[in-house]
């Protein structure tokens, strides 16, 4: 079963109005979720002056688990949870301006076909790409909140709410 990958992208420039980053996933990537027990939350590390104009790691992980939680996706560690990783990369222009790519994507354990390893692969993603000014780097977290509630919505799409 090939994994099917459909990236949204979406110019936003925040503080002049926001964007979603986009529609639901498609009904394949929908399929993929159903049966997810339980979502593990990674954020990566964000690049230091992100960090020190306000954009924190600590900070998007708690909002993303809490977002999770007030929805009542179940999280968990166990051997059924799917990895929710969200990965922002930062990059500040001579202008001052901040470009940004904020990307979710879940990792589920896979048994590939040909040759029966299992391996991690990324069965839904989702990504928004949009610029900032320095003074509004931390409402990118919105941003990363926006496609997670599209991740909540496909996820609710194929299971029951508990």
């Amino acid at each position: 079963m090939p994994i099917l990958r459909r990236v949204a992208l979406a110019v936003v420039l925040i503080g002049a109005g926001t964007t979603a980053p986009a529609a639901a996933q498609d009904e394949n990537e929908r399929e993929y979720l159903t049966g997810l027990r339980e979502v593990n939350v990674f954020v990566d590390d964000l690049a230091r002056d992100a960090e020190t104009a306000g954009l924190t790691r600590d900070g998007i992980e708690a909002a993303v688990e809490a977002r999770l939680r007030e929805r009542r996706v179940p999280l968990g560690r166990s051997q059924l949870a799917g990895d929710l990783y969200v990965r922002v990369a930062t990059h500040r222009g001579a202008t001052g301006l901040y470009a940004y790519l904020a990307r979710v994507s879940l990792q589920q354990l896979v048994t590939i076909e040909g040759n029966q390893e299992r391996a991690f692969v990324d069965t839904w993603d989702l990504d928004s790409l949009g610029t900032v000014g320095e003074a509004n780097l931390p409402q990118v977290q919105r941003v990363v909140l926006q496609i997670v509630d599209v991740f909540i919505e496909d996820y609710f799409a194929v299971n029951d709410p508990r």
